[in-house]
């Protein structure tokens, strides 16, 4: 099996976009990303590197060459019909809430006419708290600053190690660092606003839930996982007017059990994962593309459509 993985992803780069979506056609994609920045973003270039504005911009031209764009709920009247698609799609969507998706992706998928959803933490919007993972990229950043000596990399190691039930141990490092979680808040507004978030409904995007402060799902129990589901879920229906509720999965949906899906099937419509082309729960839940890799969309969506094609 790893041998034909193998072979499948030195086969993806030499195959012409256009014969390889004919070869695996009709087909929906999920693409995924965070944000985009042409700027350091304290807060998450410690964590990992969003693509910017020229590399979306690229990915986006890519994607719409090949496949045709579709809203959530366009993905979701497939499942209720049964049907698929009649051509290639590709559905897109932005996960944690960031106040970039406003200011730089709005903007450029408007222009070109590209729905997509962002999926928010409710605990984050109007910058109310950050996201414990968020202020661990603080913290590194300004430990890096201070001392990029091996010592301290080996004390950025444990704090990457901190897990959600743990991140008291966050705010206490953050007070012998002076580090003002929410100074940084009022600053530099991290998340998007309630108001923001009716614009970008106004504006073609689907508002969907990312639970209410990102907890990794495998490590909370079952009574955790349906309570951050069904109450960030209940606020955006209240908050946006939104008909449909759009789940989808902080960090991956791995480990999730079956009885999680059945005790939230009245309450979520559709639910998505980071598994790329899988799907489950009946056809309602669907793998989700990351395509914040340091890589071109084609470099990523390739290889991707063979393995769902012929593993």
């Amino acid at each position: 099996m790893s041998l034909l993985r193998n072979i499948l992803s030195f086969s993806a780069g030499k195959i012409p976009s256009g014969r390889l979506f004919n070869v695996v056609k009709p087909v929906i994609i999920h693409p995924f990303y965070h944000t985009v920045s042409d700027e350091y973003l304290p807060h998450i270039h410690p964590l990992y590197t969003p693509k910017n504005r020229s590399e979306f911009t690229k990915d986006i031209d890519f994607l719409s060459r090949h496949f045709e764009p579709v809203s959530t709920d366009t993905v979701y009247s497939y499942v209720n019909r049964n049907k698929s698609p009649l051509k290639n799609v590709f559905h897109l969507s932005f996960d944690d809430g960031l106040r970039g998706v406003y200011e730089i992706i709005l903007p450029l998928l408007y222009q070109k006419g590209i729905p997509a959803a962002v999926f928010i933490n409710t605990g984050f919007v109007d910058n109310k708290d950050l996201f414990y993972r968020h202020k661990v990229a603080l913290l590194i950043d300004k430990m890096m600053k201070k001392d990029p000596s091996s010592a301290v990399k080996s004390e950025i190691k444990k704090l990457l190690a901190v897990l959600y039930w743990q991140r008291d141990r966050i705010d206490e490092t953050a007070v012998l660092l002076e580090v003002d979680f929410r100074e940084y808040l009022k600053k530099y507004r991290p998340y998007l606003t309630t108001d923001e978030l009716k614009d970008l409904k106004k504006r073609g995007f689907t508002i969907g839930s990312h639970s209410i402060d990102h907890p990794r799902y495998s490590l909370i129990d079952l009574n955790e996982q349906i309570r951050q589901t069904v109450e960030s879920c209940n606020w955006i229906r209240e908050t946006f007017q939104e008909p449909n509720a759009y789940f989808s999965f902080p960090f991956t949906e791995e480990g999730i059990s079956e009885s999680f899906f059945e005790a939230v099937g009245s309450q979520t419509d559709l639910t998505f994962g980071i598994s790329g082309m899988k799907t489950g729960n009946h056809g309602k839940h669907f793998g989700r593309i990351d395509m914040e890799k340091r890589k071109k969309a084609q470099e990523i969506i390739h290889p991707t459509l063979l393995k769902y094609k012929f593993l």
